[in-house]
């Protein structure tokens, strides 16, 4: 065994070692991040600029105490929300088939009249202060539609609040209170989030107050599929944690290890409407977009790119040549739009929106969301084997139908794509401004046509970029194709009032064998 003999080189060498990673603790934990105030850039909030005032050493460093030094700078910022709503009951059936015979006491006022009974729904929910002289940030599900609005402080304090502004595509809301001198969060940067870092989870679960829970962001750029209601173009951009969510949380702040809020806890994965392992919080910089917009206008200003996308199958990079699926996949360009003006073509691969890496839709739709209408945004795009960029410069968003269309008589087919087709009747080739196409009226489980995104609906007007007269003579120019080629379709589909046209890529599948 060898040992090491203590010579002056040797206590140096450790001396120096110490030093460095004393450096690189410091460096990795910081609890109080300098900050600029609103005062200074127009902006309400206190934002982290990612230098530091604390020294974190070898020495120092106790994940214990780490722990306990942000709960104790977080948890103030953080309060109690609770919201009081009128729900009106079902009307009395009763009182339709005993009108003649009700009183007052029989489901109607003394004036003759059906009563309608009202109950008050209490609600239950988090916020996180942003600016001393009340600010508050939170979720919109928490505080969307109700009657009345208090928030509670850590020190028992309560206060009326009123809503400033919501945004329903996000979950994101912003209220205020009557105050002063409030302790203040700072935000951070979610961009810089890391899958596996620690984070706290700081609300007010189950009516438990300034409750703190444990865990490590999970996954990052998660959709779940619960903002899509109402017509309203949804931003699903969640920040998945281990760390406790339940009822109570929403609004309340998730929060990593230099104490800055990074994201606004907003839902949960149950089976129970109780946690069971995962929460979802909405990244802290969708947020500061929202807010900076309904400080500024008054409302939120998103800036719209205009295409209609898809995400990279192996199939569609295969079809694009693609190296490997990645980026998302521009199915049709709205005409007019920003993207179009641009010079964006259906068929493009957005690999990249100023400079980062994009591969998922709402990727994609987040780091446009967050800009207003005017911006210009760098998009690198591969089109025909290569990459190039694109600048374009946003426009204002519009509002978005949804819907499908009907179905004729079914004729066989030759290659099994797993849809069935229906030729166009003269009145359905007007209302899609089309001479011919094939319409799809059903698309089977695990087929070549699900996975190329194909759905109930869509008309068939193009195969390799030549026109579609019927259903024969679609299947006569995709017969000409051997099995694992990949073709492009064009598809025109329609939506509410909205017809456009989008690109997809089909794998021609094998054939199967007979027994």
């Amino acid at each position: 065994m060898y040992r090491l003999k203590h010579s002056p080189a040797l206590v140096i060498a450790l001396i120096a070692i110490g030093v460095i990673f004393g450096v690189v603790l410091t460096t990795s934990f910081n609890l109080d991040s300098k900050t600029v105030a609103g005062p200074m850039d127009g902006k309400i909030y206190t934002e982290a600029t990612g230098s530091s005032d604390s020294q974190v050493t070898a020495a120092t460093f106790n994940p214990n105490k780490l722990f306990t030094s942000i709960v104790e700078k977080v948890r103030p910022t953080i309060v109690s929300i609770y919201t009081t709503k009128t729900v009106k009951m079902p009307e009395n059936p009763f009182f339709f088939f005993f009108k003649d015979f009700s009183g007052p006491g029989m489901g109607m006022n003394p004036h003759g009249q059906n009563r309608q009974p009202e109950l008050k729904e209490h609600g239950l929910g988090s916020g996180i202060i942003i600016s001393s002289d009340g600010y508050i940030l939170t979720n919109n599900h928490v505080v969307e539609d109700v009657d009345e609005l208090r928030v509670k402080l850590i020190d028992n304090s309560e206060y009326d609040a009123k809503v400033v502004g919501t945004d329903p595509s996000t979950d994101i809301a912003l209220i205020k209170i009557d105050a002063k001198n409030l302790p203040v969060a700072v935000l951070g940067n979610s961009d810089d989030l890391k899958i596996g870092e620690w984070v706290l989870a700081i609300g007010n679960p189950l009516n438990l107050t300034s409750t703190v829970t444990a865990g490590i962001v999970s996954a990052l750029h998660r959709s779940i599929n619960i903002l899509r209601r109402n017509n309203v173009r949804s931003i699903e951009n969640f920040i998945q944690t281990d760390a406790a969510i339940n009822p109570g949380n929403s609004g309340g702040a998730l929060v990593n290890m230099k104490g800055q809020v990074i994201g606004v806890n907003s839902a949960i994965a149950t089976n129970t409407s109780y946690y069971m392992g995962y929460g979802f919080a909405v990244p802290i910089n969708i947020a500061k977009a929202v807010v900076d917009d309904i400080i500024k206008y008054g409302k939120v200003r998103r800036g719209y790119l205009g295409v209609y996308i898809s995400e990279v199958t192996p199939v569609t990079a295969k079809g694009v040549k693609l190296d490997k699926p990645r980026g998302v996949f521009v199915t049709s360009v709205i005409k007019g739009s920003a993207a179009d003006k641009a010079g964006i073509k259906e068929g493009d691969v957005i690999l990249a929106v100023n400079g980062k890496p994009v591969n998922r839709t709402n990727e994609l739709q987040a780091k446009i969301g967050v800009m207003n209408p005017g911006d210009k945004v760098k998009l690198t795009i591969w089109r025909d084997g290569k990459e190039m960029t694109i600048t374009a410069t946003l426009k204002a968003q519009g509002n978005e139908e949804s819907g499908v269309t009907s179905e004729t008589k079914e004729i066989s087919k030759k290659v099994d794509l797993g849809m069935t087709l229906r030729d166009l009747t003269d009145e359905q080739k007007k209302d899609l401004e089309i001479k011919g196409g094939a319409l799809v009226t059903n698309v089977q489980d695990f087929s070549a046509a699900l996975q190329a995104r194909i759905v109930p609906g869509d008309v068939i007007i193009e195969v390799e970029g030549k026109k579609v007269k019927s259903v024969a003579d679609f299947y006569k120019k995709v017969n000409k194709f051997k099995p694992g080629d990949v073709i492009k379709l064009k598809l025109r589909t329609k939506q509410g009032n909205e017809k456009f046209d989008r690109l997809v890529f089909l794998e021609i599948p094998q054939k199967k064998k007979n027994k």
